[in-house]
C-alpha cells in the first residue's frame, strides 16, 4: 500500500469515528470498532463462507457464459458484415436496459436462484463483446489484408489470430467485469431472496436494522472484489512477462 492511499485511509476511519460519536446511534452511524466486532464475528461463522460461495458460484456462471457468448459473437461478427449489421440492434438494446429490468424480468422467467447468473449474464455480457469487437476492429488492417490474400483454415485463424489478438482484452475486461458482476449479483439476491448468499445476509441484516452487520458485509464484498482484481492483474502481468519473453 502506498503512503498517500495510508494516509487517505487514515483520514477516512477519523472521520467515521468523529462522525459515529456526533451521531452516536449505531442504528444510524455504527463506529468503525462496531463494525470490525461485527466483521470478526462473520469471519468466526462457517455459514459466512457458504454465503459467499454461493454468491461467488452463481456470479461465476453469469460471467463464464457472458464471456463465451461474447467471445462467438464478437468473432462471427468480424468475420461476417451482414451478422456485424444485423446484431448491432441487439448489442445497442442491451446497453440501454436499466439493470433493474433485468433483474424484474429474470425473476419472473427464472426464479430467485437461476435469476442471479442470468442478471449477471445479461448485464456482463455488452461488456465483453463490446471490447471484443473494438480490439478486433482495431487489428492492423496489412494484417487483415494479408490474411484475405493467405486464407487459413477457420480453426486455425482462430488459434493464431483471434484468440492471441484477444487474450490481453479478456483479462483486462474481465477484471472490471468481475467486479461489476459481484454487484449486480448481491442486488439480484436481495431482489429475488434467495435461500443462501450474501444477498440473503444484508436481508436479514437490514430487517434487523443492523447497521454494523450490513457494513460488515459490505467490506466482505469489497474484499471479494479486491482478490478478484488481484488474480485477473496478476494474470495481465503474467501474459504481458510471457509477451515480452516470446519477442525478445
Amino acid at each position: 500500500m502506498k503512503k498517500e492511499h495510508l494516509i487517505s485511509l487514515i483520514v477516512m476511519i477519523a472521520l467515521w469515528q468523529l462522525g459515529a460519536g456526533l451521531v452516536q446511534r449505531s442504528v444510524l452511524f455504527p463506529s468503525p470498532g462496531e463494525v470490525v466486532y461485527s466483521l470478526l464475528a462473520l469471519l468466526e461463522s462457517k455459514s459466512t463462507y457458504i454465503s459467499v460461495g454461493y454468491t461467488v458460484l452463481r456470479v461465476f456462471k453469469g460471467f463464464v457464459l457472458s464471456l463465451l457468448t461474447a467471445l462467438v459473437c464478437s468473432i462471427i461478427s468480424d468475420e461476417s458484415e451482414i451478422f456485424r449489421r444485423l446484431f448491432a440492434p441487439v448489442s445497442i438494446l442491451a446497453n440501454t436496459i436499466p439493470n433493474i429490468s433485468y433483474m424484474i424480468l429474470a425473476l419472473i422467467w427464472l426464479g430467485s436462484e437461476g435469476a442471479v447468473s442470468a442478471v449477471s449474464f445479461f448485464i456482463l455480457f455488452p461488456i465483453f463483446y463490446n471490447g471484443f469487437t473494438n480490439s478486433l476492429s482495431q487489428e492492423d488492417l496489412r494484417l487483415k489484408d494479408v490474411l484475405k490474400i493467405y486464407p487459413d483454415s477457420m480453426l486455425e485463424k482462430l488459434r493464431c489470430r483471434t484468440l492471441p489478438l484477444l487474450g490481453y482484452e479478456i483479462l483486462a475486461t474481465g477484471r472490471t467485469a468481475a467486479s461489476m458482476g459481484l454487484k449486480v449479483g448481491v442486488m439480484a439476491e436481495i431482489l429475488g431472496a434467495v435461500r443462501k448468499g450474501i444477498g440473503r445476509e444484508l436481508y436479514y441484516a437490514h430487517v434487523n436494522l443492523d447497521t454494523a452487520r450490513v457494513l460488515a458485509w459490505t467490506l466482505i464484498i469489497v474484499c471479494v472484489s479486491v482478490v478478484f482484481n488481484i488474480l485477473f492483474t496478476f494474470l495481465i502481468r503474467l501474459r504481458d512477462k510471457e509477451e515480452k519473453a516470446w519477442r525478445s
